[in-house]
């Protein structure tokens, strides 16, 4: 074993084209465990695929990543020695999962306490969810046996992670030539929290250390996010179907690039990011976004607006945490009128918000899907007025009046 070794968990896209990528560049061996035993199948059968980083138009660079491994999850003793073996792993795996992978772990754990007792074992979640860390310990808590468990804590790193390299559907020709190529505009930055870390941190480039992973987590959801879901909704309004249409129509980039304007104020007043850091953050907000390469479309952005409209997440979120510093937010509060006209049959939270909106009417809606209180009246008064006047002026006068 001279060569470092990684076990990415879930080959998806991230696990394929972002962390095989950072990690192949930084000379490790990869194995890859994955639940779907046809796309094991296909890693093995291959032996190699390409990652497409499409920074733009003028700028693309294909990587060929090879040489790995590739274990299905039933290969049950094979998974625990690779885990015995490995110096690190990347979790790339939706958080509704966390409980059957952490009991899919727990064999090669076992087995690594009894081979390797004083060799730490970190974990990076590669999910974007907040304390995510809190809930993948927990889940490994309850799968492990009691005698496991002071091993986990004492051993086992769990750390927190951002994703920011956005991955698109490839052209079909790509595909055709490369069945498991990835498409992604590049983005290497990966930013982790630092005191998740049990044994030494990886020397990987591209890995930014992060003391306030709170901070970090709250400034990519409402710069980043809010930006694609401001786009998205008025883009909508706009009749595009692209995002880089979006940034096109002049209307559209005014109203998403005041609402992450908004955003980053009420970050900054909060956070204390320095204004220089935060002004080139925003620049790479708009410069990766703006990727026709990605062919980025508004309903993978706009999707599930009932998620979208929570009051934590990216569009009332930053309106909350910009009226606590008593910032006004007039494109955040339109963008987030805009997401209530937000209208696509095979999207199923949007149809409920309008099935609700026809039922009781734009105030006792917002209300509830924003779960807004009795203490943020003005805000809810602006959401109205904003809804009214955008309904009013932007679509069609045949929409049911019930709505008003």
């Amino acid at each position: 074993m001279n060569a470092k070794r990684v076990v990415i968990w879930g080959a998806g896209r991230i696990g394929r084209g972002f962390l095989a990528d950072l990690f192949q560049e930084a000379g490790y061996h990869i194995v890859f465990v994955d639940v779907s035993q046809e796309l094991i199948a296909q890693l093995r059968q291959a032996g190699r695929y390409t990652v497409v980083r499409a920074e733009g138009t003028a700028k693309r660079d294909d990587l060929t990543v090879q040489g790995y491994e590739a274990l299905a999850t039933t290969q049950v003793e094979k998974v625990a020695r690779a885990l015995v073996e490995t110096d690190l792993v990347a979790l790339a795996v939706f958080p509704r999962d966390f409980a059957t992978v952490a009991t899919q772990m727990v064999a090669g754990l076992q087995q690594r306490r009894t081979l390797r007792p004083q060799s730490p074992l970190d974990i990076i979640l590669c999910t974007n969810l907040a304390h995510a860390a809190l809930e993948f310990r927990a889940s490994l808590c309850t799968a492990a046996p009691p005698d496991l468990r002071d091993y986990l804590e004492q051993q086992v790193g769990i750390v927190e992670s951002l994703v920011i390299r956005m991955v698109a559907e490839p052209p079909v020709e790509e595909l055709a030539r490369d069945p498991l190529l990835v498409w992604t505009n590049g983005y290497a930055e990966f930013p982790v929290d630092r005191h998740g870390f049990k044994g030494e941190i990886p020397p990987i480039p591209g890995l930014r250390l992060v003391d306030n992973m709170r901070a970090e987590e709250t400034r990519k959801l409402y710069t980043y996010n809010t930006f694609h879901a401001a786009l998205a909704y008025w883009g909508t309004l706009r009749g595009h179907e692209l995002i880089v249409d979006c940034l096109a129509d002049p209307r559209v980039r005014v109203e998403a690039l005041g609402a992450l304007d908004e955003a980053s104020r009420a970050l900054q007043a909060e956070y204390h990011f320095p204004p220089d850091e935060m002004a080139r953050w925003n620049d790479g907000v708009v410069r990766q976004t703006d990727n026709a390469t990605l062919r980025d479309r508004v309903s993978r952005q706009g999707a599930d607006p009932l998620r979208k409209l929570r009051r934590d997440d990216r569009l009332v979120g930053p309106i909350l945490l910009a009226r606590k510093h008593s910032i006004r937010t007039p494109h955040l509060i339109r963008a987030t009128a805009a997401a209530f006209l937000y209208r696509n049959p095979c999207d199923a939270g949007a149809v409920a918000i309008q099935e609700r909106l026809a039922q009781h009417g734009i105030d006792a809606t917002l209300r509830e899907i924003c779960q807004l209180s009795e203490t943020e009246e003005d805000v809810v008064a602006a959401m109205v007025n904003a809804y009214t006047e955008l309904r009013r002026s932007l679509l069609p006068t045949s929409v049911d009046d019930k709505q008003s």
